[in-house]
């Protein structure tokens, strides 16, 4: 009797086949590297105008594997060279020319960081051969550049009014604000009726690259995501779902019968996004006197808002937030630095609250100059 062969992709770096070869009988099968190797081969001699990411995703490898099957492909004369592409445009750096035997011998990691943008730069600034060292040389710097050592908030580096987000905000300029951090209601009459026009108004705002983070709940998150994603003209594109833990106890959603310990990042980018890596995690630090929610009944954690912020903005940049609530974003601001901010909120309440904190942070800041 003959056989069939399904394949489950189990994950992208292990690809697992089922060989059916009895009706109650399953052998389970996992490629060896030559397997693969000869799966890519056979794919780039059939299809060489797809790109090395495709093909590794389609077939569970690494990039690297591929571009390194391809490139020996090219040495024998079986593929040729691909033109207008930016897929090997790094090869062509100066520092990688004139020092050709840096690629000799490469780990697949350290082959991954040379081709990581500014890396053979400052590989060619401090004379170095490592391309791992340089990866981490560039990060410590641009983490150091998230960080002002001047005055942490001026007053004309904020603005803060009362406003609908409905009216699309017309208060604030096209492509000025980097980062917009919104924590909307969590009940599902606001989030249907309010997200589209977050959505709107951030596609208009954002700069080429800037990122939405729409903070919600679970109950709804259905929505949120049809929401966003049927506005603003598809100018804005899903990113990733950011977990925020929360361990200040697991409140029960009776109608779901669940009970829930985290919330929901939902972060949207206007174009493509080109910032440092980020990690689908953050963790808000315990609260047992309800510190957070002290001035203001929908308050964040500080702490953990200032990471959001830390992570997904740098020094210089204008950070927007429609639902400004207590301040939280203000003060997580202040505290790293060089930021600019506009802050909104329907409730003058809020308003109010918002502005009395920013005013004591320029109040404190002005002590310490004199």
């Amino acid at each position: 009797m003959g056989y069939r062969t399904t394949c489950l992709w189990y994950n992208r770096y292990r690809p697992i086949f089922i060989e059916e070869s009895g009706v109650d009988t399953l052998q389970i099968k996992q490629f060896t590297r030559a397997e693969k190797r000869d799966l890519v081969i056979e794919r780039l001699k059939k299809m060489p105008e797809l790109g090395d990411m495709d093909i590794a995703h389609n077939i569970g490898v690494s990039r690297s594997f591929v571009w390194k099957i391809r490139q020996e492909l090219i040495g024998q004369g079986v593929l040729k060279k691909r033109e207008n592409t930016n897929d090997d445009s790094w090869s062509r750096h100066p520092y990688l020319v004139a020092n050709k035997e840096l690629l000799a011998g490469l780990s697949e990691k350290s082959l991954i960081a040379l081709r990581t943008d500014g890396v053979l730069s400052k590989m060619q600034e401090i004379g170095s051969l490592s391309p791992r060292y340089a990866q981490r040389l560039l990060h410590k710097e641009r983490k150091a550049a998230n960080k002002s050592t001047a005055v942490n908030i001026l007053e004309s580096d904020v603005k803060v009014f009362q406003a609908d987000i409905r009216s699309g905000l017309p208060e604030i300029a096209d492509g000025s604000v980097q980062l917009c951090f919104v924590d909307i209601p969590y009940h599902r009459r606001a989030i249907e009726e309010l997200t589209p026009h977050i959505a709107m108004t951030a596609s208009r705002i954002l700069s080429d690259g800037g990122s939405l983070l729409l903070m919600v709940g679970g109950s709804h998150l259905n929505i949120v995501l049809e929401k966003l994603t049927q506005a603003a003209d598809k100018s804005l594109r899903f990113q990733w779902d950011i977990l925020y833990v929360c361990p200040r106890g697991t409140p029960l959603i009776q109608g779901r019968r669940v009970t829930t310990a985290v919330k929901h990042i939902i972060w949207m980018v206007k174009g493509k996004y080109s910032g440092p890596i980020q990690h689908d995690l953050i963790f808000a630090p315990p609260d047992p006197d309800n510190a957070d929610k002290e001035l203001y009944y929908h308050g964040q954690s500080t702490v953990a808002v200032r990471e959001i912020l830390e992570r997904w903005s740098s020094s210089g940049d204008t950070i927007c937030d429609f639902m400004c609530g207590g301040g939280s974003v203000a003060v997580a601001a202040h505290e790293l630095g060089g930021r600019k901010l506009i802050l909104s909120d329907i409730n003058p309440e809020a308003v109010a609250i918002t502005k009395k904190r920013i005013a004591e942070i320029l109040n404190a800041n002005r002590g310490q100059v004199h």
